[in-house]
C-alpha cells in the first residue's frame, strides 16, 4: 500500500500540529505525492511570502525526506489504468515535480526559489503565477459542473466521460471505466446533485476540485487516501471507500 495525504494534512504540518516523523517516518507506511497537491502547497508557499516561508521550505523538505513516489497527473494516471500508456498524454511529468521540489529545499528564502523558477531553462518558469493559474483550472473544472447538473442525465454520465479517453479510434467501456474509477465517478455524480440542489462550490467549497483528483488514483488497489475531511455522505457505495481514511485512522496503522 501507499498512502496519498491531501493539503490540509500538509499544511498541518507546515503549521507545526503535525510532525515530520508522524507522516513519514513510520516504518513499512509508503506515501506518494499527487501532483497538484503540490500545486496547491508551491501556490500557498508562494502567495503566503518571506513570512512562513521557512517552514512551509521544511514542510516541503519533509515531502521529499524519503524521495517518496510522484504520481502522474491524473490523466496520464488513467490513460495508464486504461490503456497502458505512459508517455504523450500531459507534457508535465512527475520529474518535472521532483526538479521543482530539488529546488525549494536547497533556497533560503522565497526570492531565492523564484529566481531558481525564472531562470531561462527552467521548466517552471510561471510559478509567480500559479495563483491565477489555479484559479483559471477551478473555474474552468468548477464551472463546468453547472452545465452538466442542467443538462446531463448521471445514467449515461459515464458513457460521456469516456469520450475524453480515447485512444486510436477506441473508446474505454463505459461499465469498466465507472468500475475502475468507482470512487471518482461517485463523487463527481454527487457533486452534480449538489449543484442541482443548489450548492455553489466555487464560492463556498472550491477544494471539491482537488478532493476529486485525489479519488482518481483509487483505482490502483495499493493507494490510500488520508484526509482531514469525511467524504462519507459523497462516497457511499464504491468499494474504493475502504481506502479513503482519516488522518487519526492512519496513526493507528
Amino acid at each position: 500500500m501507499f498512502y496519498i495525504f491531501d493539503t490540509n494534512i500538509w499544511i498541518d504540518l507546515s503549521r507545526g500540529t503535525l510532525s515530520c516523523e508522524e507522516l513519514v517516518g513510520r516504518a513499512g507506511l509508503p506515501i506518494a505525492l499527487a501532483p497538484f497537491i503540490i500545486n496547491e502547497f508551491m501556490k500557498g508557499l508562494v502567495t503566503g511570502g518571506e513570512g512562513p516561508f521557512e517552514r512551509n521550505r521544511e514542510a516541503v523538505k519533509c515531502m521529499a525526506s524519503t524521495r517518496p513516489e510522484i504520481l502522474e497527473l491524473p490523466k496520464s494516471f488513467i490513460f495508464r489504468i486504461l490503456w497502458n500508456v505512459r508517455e504523450g498524454v500531459a507534457t508535465v511529468r512527475p520529474q518535472h515535480y521532483r526538479t521543482l521540489i530539488d529546488l525549494l529545499v536547497p533556497s533560503r528564502s522565497l526570492e531565492e526559489f523564484l529566481r531558481k523558477t525564472d531562470k531561462s531553462e527552467s521548466d517552471w518558469k510561471r510559478l509567480r503565477d500559479l495563483r491565477s493559474i489555479h484559479d483559471e483550472v477551478l473555474n474552468k473544472e468548477l464551472g463546468s459542473l453547472t452545465p452538466l447538473a442542467e443538462r446531463a442525465s448521471l445514467k449515461s454520465l459515464t458513457r460521456h466521460m469516456v469520450r475524453g479517453y480515447e485512444l486510436g479510434g477506441l473508446l474505454p467501456d463505459p461499465d469498466f471505466f465507472e468500475t475502475t474509477f468507482s470512487a471518482a465517478v461517485e463523487f463527481l455524480k454527487t457533486s452534480i446533485v449538489q449543484v442541482r440542489n443548489g450548492a455553489k462550490p466555487r464560492k463556498n467549497n472550491p477544494g471539491m476540485y482537488v478532493d476529486s483528483q485525489l479519488f482518481w488514483y483509487l483505482a490502483d488497489p495499493r493507494a490510500v487516501v488520508v484526509t482531514r475531511e469525511d467524504f462519507s455522505t459523497e462516497i457511499r457505495v464504491s468499494p474504493q471507500k475502504a481506502r479513503i481514511i482519516s488522518y487519526e485512522q492512519f496513526r493507528t496503522l
